[in-house]
């Protein structure tokens, strides 16, 4: 690194530090454009993704010791690094956390990601999601929330920000003033939250009022309108009302403030970006995360700054709080070796603590015929773990695939009270996706096995909510993610060689 102390203070050096563009190792070109903004434009970090631990890592020192300025490298690793780099661990969704409420597992899951994240070169994760996810219909918060009790939520939260501080990355709580009452994706299109002043004091701030008690040490404010605490009409994001007034004078936070991508539908119908993020910064954002043109926007707000649009002492407000943050956590020096605690064992751990039965037990048939409902899209054959464990007990096993265009099905071969029913349903949450319920088709074919008589078990890998209005099943299961150790765990369930631990952390119809 060249120094820790800037040279002349320009204002292509202070617009440069209040940006974090895109950084994507699975393209080709991206580590030798990530050197000329950092040489050339002082840019102040990245948002990373793809590539391996070790070629991030090797990126990530070359950049650092290219730039003036200490380097953010951010990541969306709520899930663990493995949702983005390979070779590092992927976790369950966070509501199977929720299922559990066990505080320091969530110190051990927060610790393993910050010491995979550190290895690999990044200080600063986006995570954790602390929306109480209120609304069933929910399409990007849903099972990345740990619930809907702000109190589950906010003891959760901050044993993921204490367990990554701890470790020596950054934290950074998201998404301001909450997230989780919405049905609509915000990478889409705004999402207009019509609830009280009184119900996001009574739910969606709590969780951000505790982790300011705790130190978190930034914030990432949500693509969101809220007329009842934004009385301007604004979004959220570029919203003083929301930044300066209630997060940081009402509430007292004096960490950095992060907006969410700028590349998502919710903000980039608002006009021009470098007017959007002139907004951003003068509502009290310090950080313009994942711009879509990074250069561009750098000449739109030194343009907007020459002109007196964007007032200097804004300028230099934004860029002294981003050093400051720098200054006390990017220079630490901390152990970055991998020899700790095994990912995989606590991913494994998660899993088979959070299968929760909503209704009855064990499989009792041996004869089954197992039916896949996959709302994912996924190339994959997913159920592939779960039928090859549930096998080793049956001894007539058969598997129906369905399909959301179907418009009715059949059941082979069953005609015995004696043959049992797996229903498997696996939904997720992604951006751009909807993938997070379950089609008509698929709600139809479900209600109507519900009708038959026989031994019927439903199991949903994913959202919880899709078991609601789904009748006539006898054991009704929900984990809360599509990965092979959750299916395992459902599998050792309903086999009787485990014993269902967690609790539902929120509320079904």
């Amino acid at each position: 690194m060249v120094s820790n102390e800037p040279g002349p203070l320009s204002i292509q050096k202070k617009i440069g530090q209040l940006l974090m563009p895109r950084i994507d190792f699975s393209e080709p070109h991206s580590l030798s454009h990530a050197k000329e903004l950092v040489q050339k434009n002082y840019i102040g970090g990245f948002i990373v993704f793809g590539g391996s631990m070790e070629v991030v890592r090797d990126s990530t020192e070359q950049l650092q010791n290219l730039s003036e300025f200490p380097l953010f490298f951010g990541c969306d690793a709520e899930r663990g690094l493995g949702q983005k780099l390979s070779g590092s661990t992927l976790f369950p969704f966070a509501m199977s956390l929720g299922a559990i409420g066990d505080e320091e597992l969530v110190y051990r899951q927060a610790g393993i990601i910050s010491r995979e994240m550190l290895y690999s070169g990044l200080n600063l994760i986006f995570a954790p999601v602390i929306d109480v996810n209120r609304n069933a219909e929910n399409p990007i918060i849903s099972i990345r929330s740990y619930g809907d009790d702000p109190y589950l939520v906010s003891k959760l939260g901050n044993a993921f920000i204490k367990g990554s501080q701890d470790n020596g990355i950054m934290s950074c709580a998201k998404h301001f003033p909450g997230h989780g009452n919405t049905e609509i994706d915000s990478h889409i299109s705004l999402p207009n939250i019509t609830q009280t002043r009184e119900d996001f004091y009574k739910f969606d701030l709590v969780p951000f009022m505790e982790a300011i008690r705790s130190g978190v040490s930034s914030i990432m404010i949500a693509h969101l309108y809220v007329p009842e605490i934004c009385k301007n009409g604004f979004p959220t994001t570029i919203s003083s009302e929301v930044i300066r007034d209630l997060l940081i004078h009402g509430l007292g936070f004096d960490g950095l403030v992060i907006t969410d991508s700028f590349r998502m539908g919710a903000i980039t119908e608002y006009g021009k970006e470098e007017n959007v993020a002139r907004l951003a910064i003068s509502s009290g954002c310090d950080i313009i995360l994942d711009p879509r043109e990074p250069l561009e926007l750098m000449e739109g707000l030194r343009t907007l700054v020459d002109d007196g649009t964007l007032p200097l002492p804004l300028l230099d407000s934004a860029f002294l709080r981003v050093i400051n943050i720098k200054r006390k956590w990017l220079n630490k020096k901390i152990d970055s070796a991998k020899d700790h605690e095994s990912g995989t064992e606590l991913s494994e751990e998660i899993a088979r603590r959070s299968v929760c039965v909503i209704r009855g037990g064990s499989l009792k048939s041996k004869r089954v015929r197992i039916f896949v409902f996959d709302v994912t899209q996924d190339t994959r054959d997913l159920s592939v773990p779960f039928i090859s464990r549930v096998s080793e007990y049956c001894k007539d096993c058969e598997v129906i695939r369905t399909k959301p265009s179907q418009v009715e099905i059949s059941f082979p071969s069953i005609s015995s009270k004696e043959i049992g029913i797996i229903c498997l349903v696996y939904t997720s949450v992604g951006a751009w996706q909807g993938y997070f319920k379950l089609p008509d088709s698929f709600r139809k074919m479900l209600n109507l096995i519900g009708e038959m008589d026989c031994e019927k078990i439903l199991v949903s890998f994913g959202s919880p909510y899709v078991v609601n209005r789904i009748i006539g099943f006898d054991t009704v299961i929900c984990a809360f993610d599509k990965l092979d150790v959750c299916q395992l765990a459902v599998s050792d369930v309903l086999l009787g060689r485990l014993e269902p631990q967690g609790n539902l952390p929120v509320l079904l119809n």
